[in-house]
């Protein structure tokens, strides 16, 4: 329209839909972009056993990787955990070690558990909690509530509320039953798994099962080694 001639056809389209990744999916599967993310031992456990909070939580990537998990999140346009995540490791899932902006935050909490104090809802960067008991928003519309039905299945009602907010990304970080609940939906795009190759739990919580997922390449970052996944029909 504008007089300029757009060539689309060539070698370089492949690139040029992965470059655009996120923006091609959010409109031809009307639905978000999804990143899944988590952090395993040499052993492939990704916690201890009874885990009670912080006090007990055994770091498993260095401070480098560390800096390279927060330019992640500085990439996308929200961040997920559920409940038992943001009540155990109470985290901020915000951008700290990198610049550029923090990501909304999205937190299943059925029941609305969280409490006030809670780093996941601490400010500067917005949240919405997915929940049962109300919709709105309060603290000058930087904490939204979101009610689906948890009596049916939870995920599409997740994606089909961010789509409609225009959220284009989600980076999945935990915990393991809803990083489970992503690959055996086949509701994801991208798997990034962080293995501290000199840690060894002997036992714990195993990471989630990628079932044939495919391995497009590995890198290491001092001791840790950063493998990333593709869906086995992406």
């Amino acid at each position: 329209d504008a007089g300029v001639e757009v060539i689309t056809d060539g070698p370089w389209e492949k690139d040029c839909i992965n470059l655009n990744r996120r923006f091609f999916t959010f409109h031809s599967k009307k639905r978000p972009y999804i990143i899944l993310k988590w952090a395993a031992s040499s052993d492939n456990y990704i916690a201890p056993l009874n885990q009670k909070g912080m006090a007990e939580r055994i770091k498993i990537s260095s401070g480098a990787t560390d800096r390279l998990v927060h330019k992640w999140r500085s990439q996308e346009a929200a961040i997920m955990v559920g409940t038992n995540t943001a009540l155990l490791d109470n985290p901020a899932l915000t951008n700290r070690l990198y610049s550029g902006p923090s990501p909304i935050r999205l937190v299943l909490d059925q029941q609305l558990r969280l409490p006030p104090t809670a780093a996941v809802i601490a400010p500067p960067a917005k949240t919405i909690l997915f929940n049962e008991v109300k919709s709105g928003q309060e603290q000058d519309g930087r904490l939204s509530f979101e009610k689906i039905d948890f009596g049916k299945d939870i995920l599409p009602q997740v994606l089909d509320s961010c789509y409609s907010l225009g959220i284009q990304s989600i980076l999945v970080e935990g915990g393991a039953i809803l990083l489970q609940s992503f690959v055996d939906q086949n509701l994801w795009d991208e798997c990034r798994i962080i293995i501290g190759t000199a840690l060894k739990l002997n036992g714990g919580l195993p990471q989630p099962d990628l079932h044939q997922a495919r391995l497009i390449q590995t890198k290491c970052l001092g001791q840790d080694k950063i493998s990333y996944f593709a869906p086995p029909n992406g």
